[in-house]
């Protein structure tokens, strides 16, 4: 989201302002359709094998990982074809944006479709209505994890209670924020090719209170995370924290000592510039500067303590 939905994830125990339900509009609505040569939305759903996946589990972003990913692109790219009055917002944002986002680890999009604009609002509850009916089949299919939009936020890890209250502070009343689920993240549900995906946890933290490690999904994490183990009395002590969206000059003398661009902005090639080091070092590859790899780097003469 624009904002950080750290509170938006927690339902109000009140609202003071009467907000509009999401309506029903007409089954003659414009539904969007995958671009597949001939086959629409009828068509394609008749060709799809067997039930659709299972509610997503909540799976909070952990990693700091921020990119447009496959399943997210080709989502977008449906919506915007199907709704042309309505923006693009982005996914990405700088993992030193407070909070936990899905933005961060690649997992979110906001779709620009204003409440207080009637076309856009209709957009929007065109497409939401959509992806919910039939106890949310289409985001099911999609791995859709939680929708919030006009005050309230809709997740799968909590369907049987419907809709619930956002958080005043940050009502998303400018945009839909979507985010998914691993699979769905990473285009491998049975909406994109047609086979039921399993549920994936994603990365897991190394160490308690450090970042993720980076997920390429070569194998699907079938299992949650467990408790990260605490840092060793040898891990170092825990200093700042530099990844993407960190500026300074230990950002600058990381970059020179990597060989990249010293722009005092931790931007992806830093990141990855940071992950090859971690993997020359057998350091958990995060692709952030944390605990253990700043505590390699001040060994090696890189950092000052």
């Amino acid at each position: 989201m624009v904002r950080t939905l750290k509170s938006a994830l927690v339902a109000a125990a009140c609202c003071a302002v009467a907000t509009p339900l999401l309506v029903t509009l007409p089954a003659a609505a414009k539904l969007p359709v995958p671009k597949r040569a001939g086959i629409g939305l009828t068509q394609y759903a008749a060709a799809l094998q067997g039930e659709p996946e299972g509610f997503a589990a909540y799976v909070p972003q952990t990693s700091c990982d921020p990119q447009w990913r496959k399943g997210l692109q080709r989502f977008r790219d449906l919506v915007l074809a199907t709704y042309p009055q309505t923006k693009d917002w982005g996914s990405m944002r700088d993992c030193t944006d407070d909070g936990i986002s899905e933005h961060l680890d690649g997992r979110a999009w906001d779709w620009n479709a204003n409440a207080k604009d009637p076309a856009q609002f209709k957009a929007a509850t065109d497409l939401i209505n959509w992806l919910l009916a039939d106890n949310a089949y289409w985001a099911r299919r999609l791995g859709i994890m939680y929708i919030g939009y006009n005050h309230r936020i809709w997740g799968a890890y909590r369907a049987s209670e419907g809709w619930r209250p956002l958080s005043p502070s940050d009502p998303h009343t400018d945009h839909v924020h979507f985010s998914f689920s691993w699979q769905g993240a990473f285009g491998k549900t049975s909406f994109f090719d047609g086979t039921a995906a399993a549920q994936d946890y994603g990365p897991c933290r190394p160490f308690r209170g450090e970042p993720a490690v980076l997920y390429s999904r070569t194998r699907a994490n079938s299992r949650p995370c467990s408790n990260p183990p605490g840092l060793s009395r040898t891990s170092g002590k825990p200093g700042k924290l530099l990844w993407r969206g960190s500026r300074g000059s230990e950002v600058r003398t990381v970059q020179s000592a990597l060989g990249v661009s010293a722009s005092g902005y931790f931007d992806s090639a830093t990141m990855h510039a940071v992950a090859s080091f971690q993997r020359s070092k057998n350091l958990p590859v995060t692709g952030a500067v944390d605990t253990v790899t700043r505590t390699r780097m001040v060994s090696e003469g890189i950092l000052k303590r």
